[in-house]
């Protein structure tokens, strides 16, 4: 559920250390498994799945997201 994923994504933030592309990767990873669980349950380790977030360390920041219509 989405209730919750932002509560969820700030916790892996925090818990990674709060700096770095390692705490962002625990904190989509975090944010992410919170809403593929049911309700507003908090993800646990055996939720998460930091290998399939990926962090661009330096993005070309002229790239359109997906989807931007600019």
């Amino acid at each position: 559920s989405t209730v919750g994923a932002g509560d969820s994504t700030l916790a892996g933030f925090l818990v990674a250390g709060a700096r770095g592309t390692d705490a962002l990767r625990t904190a989509v990873a975090f944010g992410a498994a919170a809403v593929s669980l049911p309700g507003s349950a908090m993800p646990g380790p055996s939720d998460l799945r930091t290998d399939q977030v990926h962090v661009e360390e330096n993005p070309d920041l002229g790239t359109p997201l997906k989807g931007d219509q600019r």
